[in-house]
């Protein structure tokens, strides 16, 4: 870096990539009157360099040897906007060790990788951002690793993955089963040909991890999260959500308890009327709870070209400030490098309300031995809705249950999805009430 000239170096050419270069070009004069600083993209390496992209890059830029890249002394920051872990993961590592500050927007290699690459970054004296990994355009790791650093964080509540809350709000303002309204999220370009990172609720555990170790420290793994998709819901539990009152999201959701949190992914019902629940299409939505600042709601697309582009210029200009401003010494970046293990309480432990459906013969006395079981398992029924006949004289009976523990719950599906008049696996859907 000389006289406030930074030169950037790009891996990956496809949508968010190409977003970047356009911010690049078009912004260049405002961020350069704004920040002071020269950003000159210098390198840009994909293994596509035909695919017209909508903007202009001269031959001299375009490369499809990273080590174009990597080699260039001259090139001070490494933004990677390939995805995946691999080999992703092993060009960031080589950047670093080639004393290149690193931008990344890939949440599931710094989910799975933070600490190895934060300790590259360390011993090597660079700087790593990585606010595109989680919300798109939201700035939400900069919130929490300096805005709010003062506060001890009670809660996260999150809707962050764009693909499954855009399917839900279809699915629940025009109708229409899970299959269906994926088919016109790829259609439109909001899900890949592949959904599964999105719609199983991997995508999502993947920012929650980096959101856990953020906001309590230490390591994480993401194999004791426990994550649920949203493909089982349909327009049955879409209409009886509607009639009791709520609306089903697809959440993310930690607690801070003592000195571990439980963390979870799946799909929720929340309260009509609050913020969350009219967050819709690919929006996200991040509540957060401070012992300082209380509730804290941070709303955005969540994903898409430009919005993610935002973020990562961002990162590009807090590191250009760092290595235009230090007198050589490193500001060390505390993060991934707490090495306590995070315990991530067991989901059996959560105790909450819950949503049950059950298909049932149309007899008397089905609902007393449901009630029973329930009762047996210390699960106290708070309302019930029963419907008529149905083909097949199977109906849907429908129970809203104050709070119990999960452990209790699974215990007593397991003995009534066994009785001879449940004639389908019993549905049930977690009632998250602490949100905005």
């Amino acid at each position: 870096m000389k006289n406030g000239k930074i030169k950037i170096g790009l891996a990956g050419f496809g949508t968010i990539g190409t977003g970047l270069v356009r911010t690049l070009q078009e912004k260049k004069g405002l961020l350069k009157q704004r920040t002071g600083l020269d950003i000159d993209l210098t390198r840009v390496a994909d293994l596509d360099l035909k695919r017209d992209r909508g903007v202009k890059l001269s031959s001299s830029v375009l490369t499809k040897d990273i080590n174009a890249i990597l080699d260039d002394g001259s090139i001070d920051i490494f933004v990677e906007l390939m995805g995946g872990i691999h080999p992703a993961r092993e060009f960031v590592l080589k950047a670093i060790k080639k004393g290149k500050s690193v931008v990344t927007a890939n949440k599931a290699l710094i989910a799975s990788h933070g600490a190895e690459i934060f300790r590259a970054a360390d011993k090597n004296g660079v700087y790593v951002g990585f606010e595109a990994s989680v919300g798109g355009g939201i700035p939400i790791i900069n919130a929490l690793s300096n805005s709010l650093i003062a506060n001890r964080f009670l809660s996260i509540s999150a809707i962050i993955n764009g693909t499954s809350n855009y399917i839900l709000s279809k699915m629940t303002a025009q109708g229409g089963e899970f299959e269906d309204v994926l088919g016109e999220a790829k259609k439109n370009g909001y899900a890949e040909a592949d959904p599964s990172l999105d719609v199983d609720g991997i995508d999502a555990a993947h920012k929650l991890t980096i959101l856990l170790v953020l906001a309590y420290g230490g390591s994480v793994s993401m194999k004791n999260m426990y994550v649920e998709g949203i493909r089982h819901i349909t327009q049955t539990d879409i209409k009886f959500a509607d009639e009791l009152g709520y609306v089903i999201k697809q959440l993310a959701v930690a607690k801070g308890e003592g000195n571990a949190v439980s963390a979870r992914v799946h799909p929720a019902m929340v309260a009509k009327g609050t913020i969350i629940s009219m967050i819709n299409d690919v929006y996200n939505g991040i509540h957060i709870i401070g012992d300082s600042i209380g509730s804290q709601l941070f709303v955005g697309r969540g994903a898409g070209m430009m919005p993610t582009a935002s973020a990562v210029v961002s990162d590009i200009v807090d590191i250009s400030r760092k290595l235009n401003h230090h007198n050589g010494t490193l500001l060390r970046q505390n993060i991934f490098t707490d090495k306590r293990d995070l315990k991530i309480i067991d989901i059996g432990t959560i105790r909450t309300r819950y949503y049950l459906r059950f298909t049932v013969l149309d007899k008397p006395g089905v609902l007393a031995s449901i009630a029973k079981v329930l009762g047996t398992q210390s699960i106290s029924i708070e309302s019930v809705i029963q419907k008529g006949k149905s083909a097949g004289n199977v109906v849907p009976i429908v129970i809203m249950t104050h709070a119990a523990t999960e452990a209790n719950l699974t215990k007593a599906l397991g003995i009534i999805d066994r009785l001879r008049v449940v004639k389908e696996k019993t549905r049930f859907i977690r009632i998250e009430e602490e949100v905005i």
